[in-house]
């Protein structure tokens, strides 16, 4: 269901996922913004990985809200990249929080967006979960991840160009229990060939994490 949310930077163009495996009138188990990469690179919300990833959130009874950063498809303003595109992230919980309040937040992304989420969680306490799918270590830092205080799930691919688990543990060798690792075998930065894999790997750590 295609959304037009408000932003801090104007409207932002969203895609909304009901949960599914929900009996009627039953509240879904959380609520997750679902991020996009880089848009200098063309990233945008029907990346197929992005989608992937949101689709194994919602198998699992998680509604999902896919947006557009400022500036690509049809939201409003530019990109900013020095925080803006959290913000933007921020205005997508923030529209899921209202239509179903109380109900857990989580936040999960592709390479850019899974910076970026990761960003706004270091900042964000009511953020509970995340989802950080691709997270290129090699390009961008992550600063403060050894300190996070929540559960995350990081997945990449083995053959991944912009950084592995194995990039992780050099830059930060202790890490929070909380936090749990997976690799796709063969699997490039984008998945090909794999990214039903990827969706059921998202599906399975959901389901466990809400006690499924």
């Amino acid at each position: 269901m295609i959304q037009s949310i408000p932003g801090p930077a104007g409207r932002l163009q969203a895609l909304f996922h009901e949960p599914r495996g929900l009996q009627a009138g039953q509240l879904p188990h959380a609520v997750a913004v679902v991020c996009h990469p880089h848009p200098a690179h063309g990233g945008n919300m029907d990346s197929t990985v992005t989608f992937k990833t949101a689709r194994g959130l919602q198998n699992s009874g998680i509604a999902c809200l896919r947006i557009n950063f400022r500036g690509v498809g049809e939201s409003e303003g530019s990109y900013d990249g020095e925080g803006g595109e959290e913000e933007d992230a921020r205005a997508a919980l923030d529209w899921l929080a209202e239509r179903y309040p109380g109900v857990p937040l989580w936040a999960a992304g592709f390479s850019f967006g899974s910076r970026t989420v990761f960003g706004l969680a270091k900042r964000d306490a009511s953020i509970e979960r995340l989802v950080l799918v691709g997270f290129p270590v090699r390009k961008y830092s992550l600063l403060g991840v050894d300190g996070l205080q929540i559960p995350a799930l990081f997945i990449w691919g083995s053959e991944d160009e912009f950084g592995t688990r194995t990039d992780l543990d050099e830059q930060y060798p202790e890490l929070p229990d909380q936090f749990e690792f997976a690799e796709i075998q063969g699997a490039d930065h984008f998945f090909r060939r794999f990214t039903k894999e990827l969706e059921q790997l998202v599906q399975q750590y959901a389901e466990r994490s809400l006690g499924r």
